[in-house]
């Protein structure tokens, strides 16, 4: 299913939330991600902020690079290999992962433990006191908000408060200023908190509590990003419609992935831009619900 919104000279912007057509659209080499200054004010608007807030030092995040990108390709492909290797942490009862998947430990500790975790796969002494920790926390959620808002009221409002930019710099400053880093504890650690949010209700039911192995449970709880932009690079026939360079097409992968319950769907596997952290992230979520299991099976 595709829902174009368009107003000439404001706006052009398709919505796909089926997940043959986002497979079927982003083959397509005219669309891409490294957003130009063209097409209706809206989209010019937008493809600009995004350039700017996923950028550090100059350095784009590898979200905003061209699928022909060799220097990305480089960057993901070497990433996807150390993840595939990497060791998981030391998940017991008393981990804060586990115990609020089994219902023992609250939420507020979710995010900063995940954050470690997730910091420790760039740089293996990573560690930070509590109140660091929130803080760091505290960043990512209100980074990750103003990153989402399409309201131009709040563009304004964080350009004369600099408070996406004052951020964005409490991320970059945990994990060394690395592009890639910043996007895996700021913006990308957000999807697996909803994963622990959803393992956790598995666990609340006896059922499920029992009947899943770390594996099922991975597939079920497993959470996309709600959607990624791409931009017409030159006039591009798509499913949904003709597109004028400078369209933007945005890909509803939250809702195709819970449609599918296919993890290729929810890591774009086959796509140009598929995520390197996939097997990382579905080992660690079976592991963590293994833990939980062990844990209620203990005398």
């Amino acid at each position: 299913m595709a829902r174009r919104i368009r107003i000439p000279l404001l706006i052009d912007l398709l919505e796909v939330e089926d997940a043959a057509a986002i497979a079927a659209i982003d083959r397509d080499p005219r669309l891409d991600r490294a957003y130009g200054r063209a097409g209706p004010l809206f989209n010019r608007m937008l493809g600009g902020r995004l350039t700017r807030i996923f950028a550090v030092d100059g350095i784009p995040f590898p979200t905003m690079r061209a699928r022909h990108d060799e220097e990305r390709r480089a960057v993901q492909a070497a990433l996807a290999a150390r993840l595939h290797e990497a060791v998981l942490p030391e998940l017991s009862g008393k981990h804060p992962l586990v115990a609020y998947v089994r219902g023992t430990g609250p939420r507020e500790r979710v995010g900063p433990a995940l954050q470690a975790v997730i910091a420790r796969q760039f740089d293996p002494a990573f560690t930070v006191q509590e109140a660091e920790a929130q803080r760091l926390w505290d960043a990512a959620v209100r980074f990750d908000a103003a990153a989402r808002t399409v309201n131009p009221l709040h563009w304004l409002q964080q350009a004369l408060f600099g408070t996406l930019h004052a951020d964005r710099n409490i991320l970059a400053g945990a994990v060394g200023r690395d592009p890639v880093a910043i996007h895996a504890v700021g913006i990308a650690v957000h999807n697996l908190v909803a994963s622990l949010d959803r393992l956790r209700a598995h666990h609340d039911d006896p059922g499920r509590r029992f009947a899943l192995d770390g594996t099922a449970a991975a597939i079920a709880s497993l959470t996309a990003p709600d959607s990624v932009l791409r931009q017409a690079k030159g006039i591009a026939d798509i499913p949904g419609g003709s597109l004028e360079p400078g369209a933007l097409v945005r890909f509803k992968l939250a809702h195709a992935a819970g449609r599918t319950l296919d993890p290729a769907t929810a890591f774009q596997s086959a796509s140009w831009s598929a995520c390197p952290a996939s097997g990382f992230v579905f080992r660690l979520l079976a592991a963590i619900w293994t833990a939980a299991r062990t844990e209620d099976e203990a005398p």
